[in-house]
């Protein structure tokens, strides 16, 4: 999409056509950032508690039971990468 700026009239006032715009512009940004990144937000913290519970605090509890696989390393280093990955967007998105 491709934005034109605008620009005030000679006086240095804005049109009504000009006014509507800046607007609608304003109102349509406001209403799809912010619960969008609300949403987002909300995915995110799920996606990190998904991969600690689901994922790494499992393995953790296999390997102090002396379940030293490799698929139990891997499902629990997964999980730590979700984690890590949800935690920094997060740490991102609050910033």
């Amino acid at each position: 999409m491709i934005v034109t700026p605008i620009s005030p009239d000679s006086d240095g006032t804005l049109s009504p056509e000009q006014q509507y715009e800046i607007t609608y512009r304003a109102v349509k940004n406001a209403l799809w950032h912010v619960p969008g990144t609300s949403v987002y937000l909300v995915f995110l913290i799920f996606a990190a508690a998904i991969g600690l519970f689901t994922f790494a605090f499992p393995a953790l509890g296999s390997l102090a039971q002396g379940d030293t696989g490799l698929f139990v390393l891997a499902v629990g280093l997964f999980g730590l990468f979700v984690t890590g990955v949800a935690g920094y967007r997060i740490y991102q998105l609050i910033q």
